[in-house]
């Protein structure tokens, strides 16, 4: 197994971090589910451009004017020159269908092995946003095992406050401190939920 699947997986039972993303292979069978729908378009596009080839096999149609000799009644001899249709084939044509067929048979391979290197690369940076999403769910996890201990801690100055043990000028500082670790918690909670949209949209993962 690769050390960063290992760090997810770490990541993804710490008790407090609840994730929302499914494991990390179903996320890469969704992406070669895209992928592989993405390669099977285009290669039917192609496909369907080569429809027609054929014709490139069949001899000219023309309309020719050779004059034809015949004779008439009084002996002497006239040409006809009336237009006949006319069929013309030649080698080369056959020649330029067939290196036509070649060219668009090495830019079909080219698509795919284009499109393999693209599926490559598409799984690395999978990889990398699932490396980024483990290591916001361990800073997470830290934040609010601080924060509860914070929050502990101000229970205990709300107590003396609400006491008169601790004047004003000290009480509110300590309060300000408190609620901004909350927003920082709220913040990064909301960084994990984009990343994880993110993640979602990447792999094309829709269940």
């Amino acid at each position: 197994m690769k050390p960063f699947v290992l760090f997810l997986a770490a990541a993804l039972a710490l008790p407090a971090a609840h994730s929302q993303l499914p494991a990390a292979d179903s996320l890469h069978a969704a992406l070669d589910t895209f992928l592989d729908r993405q390669l099977a378009a285009q290669l039917a596009e192609f496909d369907e451009s080569k429809k027609g080839n054929w014709l490139y096999y069949l001899p000219s149609v023309g309309i020719g004017y050779t004059p034809i000799a015949k004779s008439g009644p009084d002996g002497d001899i006239r040409f006809d020159n009336a237009p006949r249709p006319t069929l013309s084939f030649s080698i080369g044509q056959v020649l330029n269908a067939r290196r036509r067929d070649r060219d668009l048979s090495a830019k079909r391979e080219s698509l795919a092995a284009s499109a393999a290197l693209d599926r490559e690369k598409a799984h690395r940076e999978l990889d990398r946003l699932l490396h980024r999403y483990a290591l916001l769910l361990l800073e997470l996890e830290t934040m609010r095992r601080v924060q509860e201990i914070d929050r502990q801690l101000f229970v205990l100055i709300q107590a003396d406050y609400d006491a008169a043990r601790i004047s004003p000028q000290e009480f509110l500082p300590k309060q300000k401190a408190f609620l901004e670790g909350e927003l920082a918690v709220m913040r990064k909670e909301m960084e994990v939920a984009g990343v994880e949209g993110e993640v979602r949209n990447f792999a094309h993962f829709s269940r």
